[in-house]
Formats: C-alpha cells, structure tokens, sequence
C-alpha cells in the first residue's frame, strides 16, 4: 500500500486517509478542537509533530484503523479548580509520566500537591501526587484534575494500540455493603467511544461490558462540569460518546470480585458531543424531576418511557442513584430489590396509569420543593405527586410540590409519583400501599420499608406456601426500615404479612439459600448471566427486553452498590 508522507501540514479538518501515513522528520499536523483524521491504514510518528486541541465541549479526533507508532500530543482541556469544579480525566496516549504532568504550567496545586489524584476503592480516598510521584498514568485509568483557569494540559506519549483492558474491583468481599464497588476509569484513545447501543448497536461500552457491570448500576458515571453531582448515562440516553481521555465511574458485578473492562478499537469513532457536560434522553417520553432544599438544587432522578422494557430492572436502561442516600431517587414498580434508581426507565404502554415510588432523603426542618425540570410527556397524562401521609396529591405539571419538613425523611413509602390520565384527589386516598418489602444482600434477610407512617405497633409474619407460620415479629415503635432474619430457612418461596392500622400488605418472595447461588456464581461470570447476555446479544436488546422477565428469574441480581466515593477535590 503507498505511503503518504506528510512534511508539513497545518490546520487540518475531517481528513479521511484511506492508506498509511507517515509524519517525516520535520512534519506538522495540528488537528483543531472541531476536527478528526481518520487513518485507513497505519500511522506512524518517525520524528515530526503531532498535535491535537481541544476546549470545554469540542475534542479533536485521531482514529487509526491499522497499527500505531510514534508520539502524539494531545493539549485535554480540563476543568477549572474550585468548589466541586473538577473533572475526571485519563491519559488519552500511552507512556504519559507524572512527572511531566506535574510541571504542566496549568496544573492546580495545594501547598506540595498538584491537582491530579486516583482513587483507591478499598480505602474510599482520593491519593493526589506530589513531588515524589514517579511512573506513569495508567492507561484507562481515570483521575480527578483541575486546572488553575480552566486550560488545556499536555498529554504526550503513544496512540493506544490495540483493544485495551482494565481490572475493575469490588472491595466488598462480604457483599455487606460497607466496601466499595465503584471504579474510575477512562477512554484511552486519541478519539471518541461510543458509549451505548444508541451510539453503536453492538461495539459501544455498555454492550460490550455487560457482564462485567452491577446489573442495577449498568451505566456510565460521569462527574458534572459544574460540580453538583453526577450524571447517568446508559441506553436510555441518546447517542453517548465518550470524549478523548474523558473519566467516569462504574461499579463492577460480584462480591469481593476482579472484573475485566474491555476497551476495543471497534468502539471508536472520530465524533461526538462534549464531555459529559449534561445528559440527553432519546427516550420516547421523558420526565426529569428536580429536588430543592431551601431553594438550592440537590439532586433529580428521571423516569424515560421506550417500547419493549418492563416494570422490573431491565439492565442498561434503569440505573441506581450514584449516591444512594441522595436525595431523591425512585424506586422499582416491580421486582424492586431495595436500590435507589437514578434513571427508571418504563415501557410505553403504562404511560397513563403508573404509580412509582420515591425515595426522599432530607433533615428535619428544611424547606423541600420538588418539580418538573424537563418532560416531553403527551399533555393529555397529568403528574402527580402524592404524599401519603398528608393524603395530599400535587399536580406536578401545574405547580411544585413545597413542604417544610417537621421530622427527617427517609426512605420511601410516604410519597408516590402517579402518571394517570386521571383527574386525582383525595378521594383516592388508600389506593397506594405505603409499604415494600424485598430480599436483603445474600438472601439473608427481608426488609420492610414505610412502617414509619403508622404511629400503632405493626405486625409482621412470614409463612412458607403451605400456609405454615415461620416467623412473627411485632414491633412496637416502627421505624423506617424493619428487617427479618432468613438465616436458617430452606429454599423456597414464602408469603410476607403486614398488619398496621388499617393497612394489610402482602408479598411473595423467593428465598435463596446461598450454596445453590455459589452453584451459578462459581462458573465464569454466572452460567445463568451468560445465557441472558449471550441471548440478548442473539435476540437483539430491544427484543429480548419483552422476555427479560424470565431471564432475571434465571440471573441472581447483583448486589447493590451502597456505598459512593467522596466527591473530586481536595
């Protein structure tokens, strides 16, 4: 194949190089921020410059279809210092030492650390460097970054040849919770990632590290430009691609587990949007709710509407809340396993008559307001709020929903969101249960939420399908959260009974005893998970999503990741 050999080429944009090239001794390329050079063949550096931009939300692009040789330099914007005001970056070349990045003009300091640090899981700490600081940055690795005004730092160092692999972990060996699952990585390459199925229907992040992905948290976790918090993005998003060099959060599947994140050079492309700075829906219907407390914005959720999901957790689609003692986050209409969702994705068809739990955290004696940020629902369905306890529905498409908080909120069971093409009011009162209840980590016990609501004892028995009473429990001053001890029972599916008040709640569940688990997990990713991932990927996602029930009977779900890494910063 003929080379072509570059001596000197200046300002270049959406260049498409079907053959090999070549940068002589003396050669120049310098791609702008709004440009990409596609490579059909090899790319090889023998001794000129190559030079990539970028600023807040444009990333130049250099996608190399064949092998890679020779240094690169890409100028990564990144995030001013501040309040919050970090980002999450990796090395978007190979080779890249700390001790150059720590001599960049426009890196932060704080006293003798420079702003750049990884997180370490097993410690839940940010580790910034220092003079001291030797190696390199580890390709598809993920730090926090600040600049001192918000400029570019200078990566220099290899194009990433060749699909890429990082180790992810879950620190929590005991599946208890108080470990750390959540992991910061970030795209290698010179060019953008698709990110989900929206982007690329089969080579995109999400697809491809499936199985590797707390199935309630399957999902990237990118941190916001301006320092509020985190953003989700998985199939429910639009198109999402993954900038240049461009960090996020995901929480890797198992217990005290080493999983594999794949990055392959079939998931670049030479384009996308910006770097994670706000998230966009191709859903068929959207509702983003937000959260205020004393008129400061501190959290949101989001409900999406798309044919062929369920009701239950469809993977890729429903996400937990990054934090789940946030805020506001909803929960599961069914099949709900106690997590928090960030996004709660639901099919079409329910659109009109859907009731979906809230979770609300928020101290006692703060003014709360909750509204709609943003909705493409049709104008014929009305969004309520109703707040079970005041008996009280609010008509979230006319008004926000404000209430000065007299005693802590926790948990859910007090407060519901209604999508009905109803008219509602009190006379509904009675209609939504303030109760739930779901199998704990391990099957090792049953947890019941919303007993706070009644100010009389409450009763709790369990029976086995026979009608046999296992257990019963009265509890006296009901608190948020009650919990049943499993340990000790069969196998089996047992019937749950609530008496408070007037309230009589009932709900089957499955109880799993942890050697036929081990009998699924002990096999390379979970037998049963590789037959639901191997049949989506044969059925097509949207279409097996109608049969997804059945297979999550199949796959054990993953436990949920309680715990959240401290915010980037000092």
């Amino acid at each position: 194949m003929k080379k072509i050999h570059l001596v000197i080429f200046l300002l270049m944009s959406y260049i498409s190089v079907g053959q090999n090239l070549t940068v002589i001794s003396g050669g120049s390329i310098t791609i702008p921020k709004d440009s990409y050079v596609f490579v059909g063949g090899d790319f090889t550096n023998t001794a000129g410059t190559v030079t990539l931009h970028s600023d807040s939300d444009e990333f130049s692009s250099l996608l190399v279809s064949g092998a890679a040789s020779g240094d690169i330099t890409y100028n990564r914007y990144v995030n001013v210092v501040g309040d919050g005001e970090w980002d999450l970056i990796g090395a978007p070349v190979s080779g890249m030492a700390f001790s150059s990045l720590i001599t960049d003009t426009n890196i932060a300091t704080n006293g003798s650390f420079y702003a750049v640090g990884s997180y370490d899981n097993t410690a839940d700490t940010w580790t910034n460097a220092t003079d001291a600081t030797t190696g390199n940055l580890q390709l598809g690795q993920g730090y926090q970054m600040a600049t001192t005004s918000g400029g570019t730092l200078s990566f220099t160092g290899a194009i990433a040849d060749g699909d890429q692999t990082v180790t992810i972990t879950n620190s929590d060996a005991a599946n208890s919770g108080a470990g750390r699952r959540w992991n910061l990585i970030a795209n290698p390459f010179a060019s953008y990632l698709n990110g989900n199925s929206i982007a690329d229907g089969t080579n995109n992040f999400l697809t491809v590290n499936t199985a590797a992905i707390d199935d309630n948290f399957e999902a990237l976790y990118g941190w916001k430009a301006d320092g509020t918090g985190y953003e989700i993005y998985n199939n429910s998003s639009t198109a999402t691609h993954i900038a240049p060099g461009q960090g996020f959060f995901v929480a890797a599947a198992g217990s005290g587990e080493n999983q594999t994140i794949t990055l392959t050079k079939a998931m670049q492309t030479v384009t996308g949007v910006d770097d994670f700075v706000a998230a966009r829906s191709s859903a068929s219907y959207e509702l983003v709710l937000d959260m205020y407390s004393d008129a400061i914005k501190v959290d949101d959720t989001k409900f999406y509407f798309k044919e062929g999901l369920t009701l239950g957790l469809d993977p890729g689609y429903d996400a937990g809340a990054f934090n789940q003692s946030s805020g506001l986050s909803s929960r599961l209409v069914e099949q709900d396993n106690g997590v928090g969702m960030g996004i709660n994705a639901m099919p079409v068809d329910v659109l009109s008559n859907v009731i979906v739990p809230l979770t609300i955290e928020q101290e006692a004696g703060i003014a709360l307001k909750i509204q709609i940020a943003n909705s493409t629902i049709p104008e014929d369905i009305n969004v309520y709020l109703e707040d079970a306890m005041e008996n009280t529905f609010t008509l979230l498409t006319n008004e926000s929903f404000e209430l000065l908080t007299q005693t802590a909120l926790s948990g859910m069971g007090r407060f519901f969101i209604h999508f009905t093409s109803s008219t509602l009011s009190t006379d509904t009162a009675g209609s939504t249960s303030l109760l739930t209840a779901y199998k704990g980590k391990g099957n090792a016990y049953i947890s019941v939420e919303g007993l706070q609501q009644f100010s009389e004892p409450a009763q709790l028995t369990l029976y086995n399908v026979l009608g046999i009473k296992i257990l019963s429990k009265n509890i006296q001053n009901p608190s948020q959260k009650e919990m049943l001890s499993t340990i000790g029972m069969k196998t089996g599916v047992y019937i749950l009974k609530v008496q408070a008040e007037n309230i009589v709640f009932t709900k089957k569940l499955a109880i799993e005893r942890e050697h036929h688990m081990k009998n699924t997990e002990n096999t390379p990713n979970g037998t049963n998970d590789i037959s639901r991932k191997e049949a989506l990927k044969k059925m097509g996602k949207y279409a097996a999503l109608t049969a997804l029930g059945t297979f999550m009977i199949l796959n054990p779900k993953k436990a949920q990741a309680e715990s959240t890494p401290p915010d980037p910063g000092w």
